[in-house]
């Protein structure tokens, strides 16, 4: 990392704390999402699966982000570690881009409380992780874009 350990630091708590936030909001969509179960023109949308497998993907993301930074912050000696730090982050962001396409599938021609309250919870993790992920590149700086283009190709093999 390009940083000082200091600084190093400091990004690393800045973008735990990003997740945290991210965190919570996916905390309660989840709950939500149980909520469309009960809904019967939600209930019987096509799109409900997928959803729900992006909204487990971001759980999924927001925990690995945070398991490889407590490795980091605790000393533990990882090769590839900014390969790990940046394949988590952007990972992360790619779920977040399949999140809305299919909520909007499953709640087609649906309007309800419960999927209103729940595109703002969307954009509260949204912005939680484009803010993790602005962090992670000043954090890793010119590196970035470079350790993108290597770990692109491990990325795409959940995605076939």
């Amino acid at each position: 990392m390009r940083n000082s350990n200091n600084q190093t630091a400091i990004y690393l708590d800045k973008i735990n704390s990003a997740i945290e936030k991210g965190m919570i909001a996916k905390e309660v969509v989840c709950s939500i999402t149980t909520g469309f179960r009960s809904v019967p023109s939600i209930r019987t949308k096509p799109g409900l699966n997928p959803y729900h497998a992006s909204v487990a993907d971001i759980g999924y993301g927001f925990d690995a982000v945070q398991g490889t930074i407590k490795r980091i912050q605790e000393g533990e000696s990882i090769p590839f570690v900014l390969e790990m730090l940046v394949f988590d982050l952007d990972t992360l962001r790619i779920s977040e881009m399949q999140i809305n396409p299919n909520f909007e599938l499953a709640v087609e021609g649906v309007e309800t409380e419960l999927v209103y309250i729940s595109r703002f919870l969307h954009q509260q993790f949204k912005e939680s992780i484009t803010e993790a992920n602005r962090l992670g590149k000043k954090l890793i700086g010119d590196n970035w874009e470079e350790i993108i283009r290597k770990v692109q190709n491990i990325q795409a093999i959940p995605r076939l």
